[in-house]
């Protein structure tokens, strides 16, 4: 009996197959997650293929990703959905587009995090990496741009962080949507910049990493330092294979993908919001500043390992 190519469909799936097609090269075995009872998730490696992944991950890498907050390896409940296979095993899953590409870099490790002393959680960043006095940080994201940012629930704790940023660079602001909230304390919003509503950037995010790296600097003095960010996002223009039900998703995929460039683009540098944050954690934390230097790069699965190397 001919394997199903293709489960459920929608616009995040496609782009988890089309990741796998390129991947498998037509050996269907390695795909179709199976949970007892439960139709294969065929967006997911096979139970066997990923037990493969998961034997070959170096020790101090697997605790790293199994003691994350995400629960990245773990086979978990999901509200109605019951047993869910493990994050990680998405052929889209951003821990495992990361780890893929970092894992033979020298010194490289993930899911650090760090205290912002604003929001109830820690900064979760996906790779850390040391050299010298160069601290080289990286956010991934793979499927996570195709869902919408554009209304978001966040703690009211960041409010005051916002009107910071807002009374500094009045070219960023957000708009509270006076809306019923699912967690308590917290509010929905929308942001903007010049203007533009934040549609697929997840600039709420990006704002708790700097609050943690800028905390983490300014708690323990680290006087010269430099700090280089990088935002990795994978490209769906190279490394996919579009067939059958879901080349109808393509042109859509692509077309976001290039719209979320522009997004983050539009924000220059990132250098005055990473200076913003950090005159905020100097007067919130009463700590001396230091001097230090920040660079962003935005790159994808094509030039990332040359970033981080150099």
């Amino acid at each position: 009996m001919k394997k199903k190519q293709y489960g459920r469909i929608d616009l995040v799936k496609a782009l988890d197959y089309a990741k796998r097609n390129f991947e498998i090269k037509g050996d269907t075995s390695k795909y179709g997650y199976r949970i007892e009872g439960k139709v294969p998730y065929e967006n997911y490696m096979s139970n066997e293929t990923w037990a493969s992944f998961l034997n070959e991950m170096p020790q101090p890498y697997r605790k790293q990703f199994e003691d994350a907050d995400g629960g990245e390896t773990k086979v978990k409940k999901n509200g109605r959905a019951g047993l869910c296979p493990p994050k990680m095993a998405s052929y889209g899953s951003s821990s495992r587009f990361i780890y893929q590409y970092s894992k033979d870099i020298k010194g490289i490790s993930f899911e650090k995090q760090l205290p912002t002393h604003v929001g109830p959680k820690p900064a979760n960043l996906d790779g850390f990496l040391q050299k010298d006095d160069i601290e080289k940080y990286v956010e991934a994201k793979c499927k996570e741009i195709y869902g919408n940012h554009k209304e978001i629930e966040v703690s009211e704790a960041y409010k005051k962080v916002y009107d910071f940023i807002y009374k500094n660079h009045s070219k960023f602001e957000y708009v509270d949507k006076k809306k019923t909230c699912k967690y308590r304390n917290h509010f929905r919003c929308t942001f903007k910049y010049k203007g533009q509503e934040i549609i697929h950037f997840d600039i709420k995010q990006l704002i708790c990493h700097f609050l943690g790296i800028t905390a983490d600097i300014l708690e323990h003095q680290k006087q010269g330092i430099s700090i280089c960010f990088i935002y990795l996002i994978f490209n769906p223009h190279t490394e996919t294979l579009f067939t059958g039900e879901i080349e109808r998703f393509k042109d859509e995929i692509f077309k976001l993908y290039d719209d979320t460039i522009k997004e983050i683009q539009r924000f220059g540098d990132m250098k005055w919001l990473f200076e913003t944050i950090m005159e905020y954690q100097s007067e919130h934390l009463r700590l001396t500043k230091v001097d230090y230097s920040f660079d962003f790069k935005l790159v994808d699965q094509n030039n990332y390992i040359a970033e981080l190397k150099c």
